[in-house]
């Protein structure tokens, strides 16, 4: 299967007007599009973020954590693949007018994941909000099933394997984000990723971004500042874990 990089975050909750004040206003994310129990917020490179209500009826799945969307340039023939490989298909290849197509559907982690078919890709611009957000960068993935995870990723999407430790994998897609599968109870261990896949949204200064999520006083669960860049962790109203990712000030373009 052809991956050409990381889309589309979806998350559904409860806590609907609270994770979509979090989203617009102490992350600074544009609405790009709005309705009742459903608000798209989309990110400079044209990937979006996706917050439903809980009197959304068509993503009654989810509910296993963020969902992730795997960008590819044939949604169909992904889903073809996806079903050959035995993985659980959700609700129908769906579309729209603008052409874009998508496909949920359930990896060996359990978790809900999409293919989405986008044919709107200009370049990355300037990052949006006190946070500098540019793009989504990264996820993470904690699961008893490594093994079969390490399957998905490396044979069934053909991600390209970048580094491979004791209870970690990291793969690398084609736009410069990255995935990483976790082993339970391996020394890299993240135990708080217990919500589903964790997304990262990928920024100009992680020292930026820090001070603007505690400003606000979003607490972060765990952080780490490289020479170059960094990371850090936090929770969402949504209950679920997410992540900043980008270089330090002056370390160059943003880091996947």
């Amino acid at each position: 299967m052809e991956i050409l990089g990381l889309d589309w975050i979806g998350t559904r909750t409860p806590r609907f007007p609270e994770t979509v004040a979090f989203f617009g206003r102490n992350l600074g994310l544009p609405i790009g599009l709005e309705r009742d129990d459903f608000v798209r917020f989309d990110l400079p490179d044209f990937s979006a973020v996706e917050v439903f209500g809980p009197g959304d009826r068509d993503h009654g799945y989810f509910t296993t954590g963020p969902v992730v969307g795997f960008l590819v340039p044939d949604a169909q023939g992904a889903r073809d693949e996806l079903k050959a490989a035995g993985l659980e298909l959700l609700g129908p290849l769906s579309g729209e007018a603008s052409g874009v197509r998508w496909q949920h559907f359930r990896a060996p982690d359990g978790y809900v994941y999409e293919v989405v078919q986008h044919p709107r890709r200009p370049g990355p611009r300037g990052g949006v909000g006190p946070l500098g957000i540019t793009h989504i960068a990264w996820f993470g993935t904690r699961s008893p099933q490594y093994a079969a995870m390490q399957a998905f990723f490396g044979k069934t999407l053909s991600l390209r394997l970048v580094e491979e430790l004791p209870g970690l994998t990291e793969y690398a897609l084609p736009d410069g984000s990255s995935a990483e599968v976790f082993r339970p109870g391996s020394s890299l261990d993240h135990p708080h990723f217990s919500t589903g896949p964790a997304p990262a949204f990928g920024v100009t200064d992680i020292e930026v971004a820090m001070r603007a999520l505690e400003a606000q006083g979003i607490g972060l669960i765990v952080s780490k500042v490289r020479d170059t860049g960094g990371w850090a962790h936090f929770r969402a109203p949504d209950g679920n874990v997410y992540e900043v990712k980008g270089p330090r000030q002056g370390a160059g373009a943003p880091s996947a």
